[in-house]
């Protein structure tokens, strides 16, 4: 700087006022120099050179597949992972951005800083997601770049798939029947089936006269199914089991196992009519209740005094009965009108004829004596 100053008589006398303040105006004002390869003004940098020389000479997103194969199913719309396994998963949704992120070769060399959606035509069969990545190019130097990296559906039928469509493939079925005319908790277990997804591990489902039968192809995912109807609803199961083929030389033999749950075949709303010994053990209760509610038992109430009680299952399968009256006997009734009366009151009179007739107390005719 100090070809810049102002000429002094004496080097070594201090500046005057004037000069300290050219001096600080110098100093304050930002470095420039121009880029090596286009002579374009910039701050210094490691490099020396802009932003575009930087990306027309470096290309940090070269090495990242910008077209990748994407398989899914069509027969349960789930979509392969990298791995081989499939997953269940909704379309733009942060599970399937991640699922997708694993695919393109390269892309863990450099560092990803963001990835969302790029919309596209539903019946294109294609996902598009644009990422941005940074890297560093040399010492001190960070360059960002963003590209689209565009996913081309295909269609592959995963292992499940292949299963349901073969014949005799399954190694486990669980048979759920409920033996009544209307199958009001058999609606209502299908229901708990769907909420809590309990269906997801069978590979086929099949609707029989009675219910419904699951198959899967390993005997602990009808194990948890027969433990998920336990707990939801009052049954009884029995196990079965038929060999398919054996290993002379090893002895080891290929099964086929068989759960058979039934249902306790009573519903909400059913008028039942207990045995003695029945209504003793749920506790002294009158042999006519009304079923009340089914969960994993069955509540049961009085309809004269309100009392609740509550039958098990082990109790109803040691004595069983049937319901006196289900909700499929009853009629429906329109009331129109309602007319409400004065309440009669007999007649106080002498001795012999002065009493109300006895028709008026529903007693019937006929003669008084």
């Amino acid at each position: 700087h100090e070809q810049l100053l102002p000429p002094c008589e004496d080097r070594g006398t201090l500046p005057t006022l004037a000069q300290a303040k050219t001096m600080a105006m110098i100093l304050d004002q930002p470095h420039k120099i121009l880029c090596c390869q286009c002579a374009v003004v910039i701050e210094p940098n490691a490099v020396n050179m802009c932003v575009n020389c930087l990306q027309e000479r470096y290309d940090i997103g070269a090495g990242v597949s910008k077209q990748v194969q994407q398989n899914t199913c069509r027969g349960c719309n789930r979509f392969e992972r990298r791995d081989g396994s499939w997953a269940e998963v909704d379309m733009e949704s942060k599970e399937l951005l991640a699922l997708l992120l694993k695919k393109p070769r390269g892309l863990t060399q450099v560092r990803l800083i963001d990835a969302s959606y790029v919309w596209t035509e539903p019946h294109s069969r294609r996902i598009k997601l644009k990422l941005t990545v940074q890297q560093e190019v040399v010492a001190g130097a960070v360059l960002q770049q963003s590209f689209v990296v565009e996913y081309v559906l295909g269609n592959k039928q995963c292992g499940t798939c292949q299963r349901r469509e073969a014949k005799d493939t399954w190694v486990a079925v669980c048979q759920v029947r409920q033996k009544v005319e209307h199958k009001r908790t058999f609606f209502w277990i299908e229901q708990l089936i769907l909420k809590h997804r309990a269906h997801t591990d069978a590979i086929n489902i099949v609707e029989r006269r009675d219910g419904l039968d699951f198959f899967y192809e390993a005997r602990s995912h009808a194990e948890k199914m027969t433990a998920f109807l336990q707990g939801v609803a009052p049954t009884r199961y029995k196990t079965s089991k038929q060999l398919i083929s054996t290993d002379t030389h090893t002895g080891k033999g290929r099964y086929k196992f068989t759960y058979s749950v039934e249902l306790l075949p009573i519903c909400r709303g059913d008028a039942l009519w207990l045995p003695a010994s029945t209504a003793a053990t749920v506790g002294q209760v009158p042999r006519f209740m009304l079923c009340n509610k089914v969960s994993n038992i069955v509540h049961l109430i009085d309809p004269k005094t309100m009392r609740t009680a509550e039958l098990l299952p082990l109790t109803f399968w040691k004595k069983q009965f049937a319901s006196a009256l289900t909700r499929s006997c009853l009629a429906e009734f329109v009331v129109l009108d309602i007319e409400i009366e004065a309440p009669r009151e007999r007649q106080r009179g002498g001795g012999g004829g002065g009493g109300a007739p006895r028709e008026a107390f529903g007693l019937g005719g006929g003669s008084g004596g």
